[in-house]
């Protein structure tokens, strides 16, 4: 079996209480099993030995207007194996917190303040997280996903992962029931430039695609053929 390793970003802008994640594996396809949002609820993580499924016992806490460690707390006593597990929580107030299992992958390390949390497991240095971290602390003021997108180009600067990165995902949740990013690269040798790549084409699109759902008789032109 071969073993991956995933470092990742949490984060919550305290000026619109956007929430987003950032995420990079050595795995194919790290958006469809660790990164989570609700709008206005919190954001989730969930990775190491990776079940999903806890990600709905965290939301479910949440909702009912419990706090972020509260969320940690439910997800752990649910799991029948929290040792393997590693997780983390920012809930709609910016509150944050982490949990790593005894039997977390090699060199591992958590980092949380208010209004951002980041872990990572067979890291090449343990403190990647926390340096990340900070690294969105000190952006403060700017758009959320550059923020988390910096935050992660700290990580891979200080070495990352032991084995190499192969995809990444971007979720970013602002005012609606949906996300207004959601972007993923599922397998590449260069996961986070391709992202950046991404990011760039649908940035000036992303909020002509939220007017489309929310107003679309004021939505701009489709640009494409037959939309004359």
């Amino acid at each position: 079996m071969k073993i991956t390793s995933t470092f990742s970003v949490a984060g919550r802008c305290s000026l619109t209480g956007a929430l987003g994640v950032i995420v990079t594996s050595s795995s194919p396809s790290v958006g469809a099993r660790c990164p989570w949002v609700k709008t206005g609820v919190g954001a989730i993580l969930t990775q190491n030995v990776t079940d999903p499924r806890l990600a709905d016992i965290g939301f479910s806490v949440l909702e009912n207007g419990y706090d972020a460690q509260s969320a940690i707390r439910s997800m752990k006593e649910t799991s029948p194996f929290p040792e393997y597990r590693q997780i983390a929580v920012i809930d709609g107030k910016g509150n944050s917190a982490s949990f790593t299992g005894n039997q977390a992958l090699g060199v591992h390390g958590e980092f949380h303040d208010k209004n951002v949390v980041s872990i990572g497991n067979l890291l090449s240095d343990s403190s990647i997280p926390e340096a990340m971290g900070r690294t969105f602390l000190q952006t403060e003021g700017e758009p959320l996903t550059e923020r988390l997108i910096r935050a992660m180009e700290k990580g891979f600067e200080m070495g990352g992962e032991l084995d190499q990165e192969h995809s990444i995902a971007l979720l970013i949740h602002t005012d609606d029931p949906f996300a207004y990013a959601d972007l993923r690269v599922d397998y590449s040798d260069h996961p986070l430039e391709d992202l950046k790549k991404l990011w760039e084409i649908y940035a000036p699109q992303a909020n002509d695609y939220k007017v489309r759902a929310v107003t679309p008789d004021f939505a701009p032109s489709y640009g494409v053929k037959g939309d004359e």
